[in-house]
């Protein structure tokens, strides 16, 4: 029988680098079991975390200002115009380049607007996603 201390997930003392330490990482992973970008399903312990608040930015690095983003979503939120911002700690709110919100949340993704019809001089979408 194995005995594990109990993880309060609400615990947040920041530190005071870039690089996540391993008791931030886990209670992230805890909280958020897949990459929080709209509909991907890859678990967290497969994801980079990335600072909701960038850390050159004054963003602390604990567990409320981290999120689990694979590595090709957190690159299209860092190289392209996908942003979110963190509602509540396991809630984000995500704006894709076209203007539409999507939150992701423990329950999965959920559209808030629905898709427009695009114009005939409309570009065509980008799949960077």
């Amino acid at each position: 029988m194995v005995v594990r201390p109990v993880v309060d997930l609400a615990y947040c003392v920041p530190v005071d680098s870039w690089e996540i330490p391993d008791r931030h990482r886990q209670r992230v992973q805890l909280r958020d079991h897949t990459c929080r970008f709209p509909g991907c399903t890859r678990r967290s312990t497969r994801c980079d975390l990335d600072h909701a608040i960038e850390h050159d930015r004054g963003g602390p690095t604990c567990p409320c200002n981290l999120v689990p983003l694979c590595r090709r979503h957190h690159r299209a939120k860092t190289f392209s115009l996908w942003r979110y911002v963190t509602v509540q700690p396991g809630h984000y709110l995500w704006l894709s380049p076209h203007g539409r919100h999507f939150h992701v949340g423990p329950r999965g993704t959920r559209a808030l607007d629905p898709p427009r019809r695009p114009a005939p001089d409309d570009p065509p979408p980008d799949d960077t996603a």
